[in-house]
């Protein structure tokens, strides 16, 4: 006879390729927003609930530890992906604490928290209360660009029903490489001589974290914290203007620029930058030398730390 259709019953657990990812910001922090929610890409993700317990010091003679007791249950993770052109402007915008303006992010006091859900074997995992603490930006040679976002969030369930009403598409534009897409770095406003090898750029919410109080094990608040840019730069080691840089202790704007396919690009700004803690070594024989500097992002005259510029591009003929 002959076999048509499909087999079934030949996957071993859940697969990662159905799992999908989406978010809305919250009215109220921790309350799960309803309504439209935005789908995300995202190439991994490794949220987890973590239980903190005690046991007491009990006296016994049963040679055995006491029973534990649950104190809290904090959840956090981080959603990775691949940069590309619009995909990730809600959280870069959030962790720096802005609303986009004019098509630019500076950072600022705004305040914003997701609901996070996640599709998965049939269910919905929804982590209401989540807070980005930390975006990473890394523009590689030899890779893609990359982005990862930590969060921390109020608690974790798991939902029969989805939460979203509706669904917004994630953008489809294509993947930053570093080849064709990297337009360049400049050290206040001079681009270095060699070529650059590596640049990793991190907003931090530095002082960040959750609170929690008695009668529940999740988070009652978040602390904001306040932001801290951060970062590295590798560059193929041709002269000593960016050592001198180092060594003058000037500070100024240290910019990246990256141009997608489709003519979309993104200006990232340091705008008050110095260059800290040069390594430049002869490491082996037969190999170029690389200089490795730290990047340490401070307030400028009047206030602000980082920008982000979104330059989407020219409709032909306009």
């Amino acid at each position: 006879m002959a076999f048509t259709g499909a087999t079934a019953g030949y996957q071993a657990a859940a697969q990662a390729n159905d799992t999908a990812i989406s978010y809305a910001m919250e009215p109220n922090y921790g309350v799960p927003a309803t309504g439209n929610y935005q789908r995300t890409r995202f190439t991994g993700e490794n949220f987890k609930p973590t239980d903190t317990t005690q046991r007491p010091d009990e006296i016994n003679a049963d040679i055995e530890a006491a029973q534990a007791v649950l104190t809290q249950t904090a959840v956090a993770g981080t959603l990775s992906g691949a940069l590309s052109y619009g995909t990730y402007d809600d959280m870069l915008a959030a962790v720096l604490g802005a609303d986009w303006a004019n098509n630019v992010a500076q950072n600022g006091p705004v305040v914003k928290t997701w609901t996070i859900i996640e599709k998965m074997n049939g269910k919905w995992v929804v982590r209401p209360g989540s807070y980005c603490t930390q975006a990473q930006l890394t523009f590689a040679q030899g890779s893609f660009a990359s982005t990862s976002f930590d969060f921390s969030c109020k608690q974790q369930t798991l939902a029969d029903a989805d939460p979203a009403a509706t669904y917004t598409d994630a953008p489809s534009g294509r993947v930053f490489n570093t080849v064709d897409n990297f337009v360049g770095m400049t050290v206040n406003g001079v681009a270095p001589d060699g070529c650059v090898k590596q640049i990793q750029i991190t907003l931090d919410r530095d002082g960040s974290g959750s609170d929690y109080g008695m009668g529940h094990a999740d988070a009652c608040g978040i602390r904001v914290g306040q932001l801290l840019a951060s970062g590295s730069a590798q560059i193929f080691f041709k002269t000593w203007d960016m050592y001198q840089v180092w060594a003058s202790g000037t500070q100024g704007p240290i910019v990246t620029t990256v141009k997608d396919a489709d003519g979309n690009s993104y200006v990232l700004t340091f705008l008050n930058a110095a260059l800290r803690n040069p390594v430049i070594n002869a490491g082996s024989k037969n190999s170029s030398i690389v200089a490795t500097f730290d990047i340490e992002g401070n307030p400028q005259a009047g206030g602000g730390t980082f920008k982000i510029q979104r330059i989407p591009a020219v409709a032909p003929g306009g």
